[in-house]
C-alpha cells in the first residue's frame, strides 16, 4: 500500500521527529475503497546530518481566497487573466522549503512554467505531471521542456520528499485507458494560507485565459482535502495503474470524486445516479423555481452512448418540469435532438463558442464541467448543490484522471448558476455583415470537409 507524501518540512525546525513526517490520516474513509498511504520517510540522520539557513521568503506575498473564480475571454483584460493571475500570484506566494504539486492536462503557460521553475530555485519542491500528447514529436512543448530542465537543476542536497520533477503520463496516470486530463494545483503553503487546493477546468495554458470561459475553485486550510489530493498526485506521478482508481471522500460541505472509474463502486454512471436522486416537483424553502427544481448546466462536451444516455434522462427531466437552462461547447447532433425534442419543446440549450477570426472554426469556446441544482435531492426539498472539477459528459471522462466535486450551499449554487444565466444570456454573437460572413465562413469549412468544432480543446 503507498502511503501520502508530507504536506510540509517545518521552516525553522533543526530536528524533525520522524513520525511527523508520515501524511496524517484522514478523519473520514473513503466510500469506496481505503486511502492512499504516505511515502516514505525520511531518517533523522538524514535531516540533521546537513543544517540549513532559514527558507527562502517568496517574491510575492498573495493569500488565495478560498471560493470560485471565473473568467471570460471577451471582457477586458482583468477578466480574461483572472484565473490565469490566481495561479501564478498563488505560485509566487509560497516560500522555501514548502511543496507545490501541479496535475494539469497541459502546462503551455510561460508565465505559468516560470513561475514555477522560479518556486524551485527558491527552494520550494515542484513536481508537475501533464498528459504525454502535449509535450512530445507530435505536440513540442518547448516552454515545458525547458521548465524540466530548470526543476532538475540543483537537487543534490534535497532531501527525498522535496525534489522537484516533471511526469509525462502515458494515458490516464492510475489506470491502463484515458488521459491524464484533471486540473489541480496544490501548495503546502501560499501567503497565510496553508494546505491550499485550486482544482477546476482550467488547464494551465494562455489559451484558458484568452480563448475559453473556465472555472477554478479554492480551498485552504482543510487538511483533511489536501492529503487525500496529495495521495492521489502520489500515484498520479508513479504513472501505474491502481486496482482501485475510483475514489471517493468526504467532508463537511465537500464530497470529492477521483476517477478513473474503476474498481469497486463503479458499476453505474455516477452522473446518471446524481441525476436519479432529483426530483423535479416538490421544492421548498426558497429554492427552485415557483416548485419546481432549478438546474443550471455548463458542459463542454456532451457526445457517444453515454452522452445519449445523459441527454435522455435530462429530457426526461425536462419533461417532469424541472427548470433546465444549458450552455455548452461541443455536443454531438444526436444528443442535441434529444435535447431538443421534448414534450415541452426545446430545453433551452445555447452555445457558447465563436469564430472570431472568420475561418470557419471556432477559436473561443466554454471549457467549464459544472451543473448547480436548487430544490429536491436525495429527499431534500431545500437542497442547494453543486458539481464541478474537470470532466466532461463523455465515455472518456470515466477512463481518465478527473476531479468531480459536489459541494452544498447556496452561496456557492447561487454563483454557479448566475455564471450560467449570465453566459445564456449573453453569448458570443455577430451582428450584421459580419454574422452573414461568419455563417459564410463555416458553410465553406463543412464544404471542405473541416469541422467548425475541430479548434476547440475538449480536453
Amino acid at each position: 500500500m503507498r502511503r501520502l507524501s508530507a504536506a510540509t518540512v517545518l521552516a525553522t525546525s533543526l530536528v524533525i521527529v520522524v513520525s511527523l513526517l508520515g501524511a496524517l490520516p484522514s478523519t473520514a474513509a473513503p466510500v469506496h475503497a481505503t486511502s492512499p498511504s504516505a511515502s516514505q520517510s525520511v531518517s533523522l540522520a538524514q535531516v540533521s546530518a546537513k543544517p540549513r539557513k532559514g527558507p527562502k521568503p517568496a517574491p510575492d506575498n498573495y493569500t488565495p481566497p478560498a471560493g470560485v473564480k471565473f473568467n471570460n475571454p471577451l471582457a477586458g483584460k482583468e477578466s480574461r487573466g483572472r484565473i490565469r493571475r490566481h495561479l501564478i500570484r498563488t505560485i509566487d506566494s509560497v516560500p522555501g522549503r514548502e511543496q507545490i504539486r501541479v496535475a494539469s492536462w497541459n502546462v503551455k503557460s510561460t508565465d505559468i512554467q516560470n513561475a514555477l521553475a522560479r518556486a524551485h530555485e527558491r527552494g520550494v519542491s515542484v513536481r508537475v505531471i501533464i498528459d504525454r500528447g502535449n509535450a512530445g514529436p507530435a505536440k513540442p512543448n518547448p516552454g515545458f521542456d525547458n521548465m524540466a530542465n530548470r526543476l532538475r537543476a540543483g537537487q543534490k542536497s534535497r532531501l527525498a520528499t522535496q525534489k522537484s520533477g516533471t511526469r509525462k503520463c502515458v494515458s490516464s496516470c492510475r489506470y491502463y485507458s484515458g488521459i491524464a486530463h484533471t486540473k489541480f494545483f496544490m501548495f503546502s503553503k501560499a501567503g497565510k494560507a496553508s494546505n491550499v487546493v485550486i482544482y477546476g477546468s482550467n488547464n494551465a495554458t494562455d489559451l484558458a485565459a484568452h480563448s475559453q470561459w473556465n472555472d477554478m475553485f479554492t480551498t485552504r486550510g482543510q487538511g483533511n482535502i489536501y492529503q487525500e489530493f496529495l495521495g492521489i498526485f502520489d500515484q498520479m506521478y508513479l504513472d501505474k495503474a491502481v486496482k482501485q482508481s475510483y475514489l471517493t471522500y468526504q467532508h463537511g460541505s465537500f464530497t470529492s470524486y477521483f476517477y478513473p472509474y474503476k474498481g469497486k463502486g463503479t458499476q453505474d454512471d455516477p452522473l446518471l445516479r446524481d441525476l436519479n436522486d432529483i426530483r423535479c416537483k416538490g421544492a421548498t424553502g426558497g429554492t427552485g423555481t415557483n416548485g419546481r427544481t432549478k438546474i443550471r448546466i455548463a458542459q463542454t462536451s456532451m457526445h457517444g452512448d453515454r452522452g445519449k444516455r445523459i441527454a435522455t434522462k435530462l429530457r426526461d427531466m425536462y419533461e417532469n418540469g424541472c427548470d433546465i437552462k444549458i450552455v455548452y461547447a461541443v455536443f454531438g447532433n444526436n444528443v442535441l435532438k434529444i435535447l431538443r425534442n421534448t414534450n415541452r419543446g426545446r430545453i433551452p440549450i445555447r452555445q457558447i463558442a465563436q469564430d472570431f477570426d472568420l475561418d470557419g472554426v471556432y477559436d473561443k469556446y466554454l471549457h467549464m464541467k459544472n451543473m448547480a441544482v436548487s430544490g429536491v435531492y436525495q429527499g431534500r426539498t431545500d437542497a442547494n448543490v453543486t458539481w464541478n472539477g474537470s470532466g466532461n459528459w463523455t465515455q472518456v471522462a470515466l477512463d481518465s484522471d478527473e476531479i468531480v466535486m459536489r459541494i452544498t450551499g447556496p452561496r456557492i449554487r447561487a454563483q454557479y448558476a448566475n455564471w450560467v444565466d449570465f453566459l445564456y444570456a449573453n453569448p458570443p454573437r455577430f451582428t450584421g455583415a459580419k454574422a452573414i460572413a461568419a455563417t459564410t465562413a463555416r458553410r465553406t469549412a463543412i464544404a471542405n470537409g473541416i469541422r467548425p468544432e475541430s479548434g476547440i480543446e475538449v480536453n
